[in-house]
């Protein structure tokens, strides 16, 4: 895997996913593309219809913001031989993942297992399972630190039955 694509949406468990593809033993990767997909739906369900300035004052500020945060990740997470990339595309999240993994003819995506959170992914579907299902690379999904905890022991408890 020499070229990752890592979404990133503001959330811990999207920098877990990208600290996973920076600290991966397993690759050789030197390039990481970190890409913010701003949902247009969100801004569609503002109920700003007839406010176009309004919009697209909100469009550049959450572009703006997006951006301070990819910048401060790739300062973060920089180290010697390792190249990043940020992009910020409009589009439902699932498609604007796999549309810039073409584009950007990665080898691989590594992402979250949860972003927006339980109740927003139960009613919408879930991003990461939509693009496991639909990407044409290889998926891995990383799941937040205090989910795995509770898995383990989970499992080690059926394991006993």
């Amino acid at each position: 895997m020499k070229k990752v694509l890592v979404p990133i949406d503001l959330s811990s468990v999207s920098e877990e996913a990208l600290q996973f593809a920076v600290d991966c033993a397993c690759s050789d990767t030197g390039y990481l593309v970190l890409l913010h997909v701003v949902d247009y739906m969100d801004i569609a369900s503002l109920g700003l219809v007839g406010l176009a300035n309004r919009e697209q004052e909100l469009r550049e500020e959450m572009i703006k913001e997006a951006q301070q945060h990819l910048d401060e990740l790739t300062k973060k997470y920089a180290r010697k031989g390792l190249k990043f990339k940020t992009r910020i595309v409009f589009d439902r999240p699932w498609r604007g993942i796999i549309n810039i993994a073409i584009e950007e003819q990665v080898d691989a995506i590594i992402m979250g297992s949860h972003g927006r959170g339980r109740v927003a992914e139960s009613l919408l579907g879930s991003v990461a399972g939509r693009v496991v299902h639909e990407a044409p690379v290889p998926v891995t999904i990383i799941r937040p630190k205090a989910m795995r905890d509770p898995l383990i022991k989970h499992w080690h408890h059926i394991g006993k039955e």
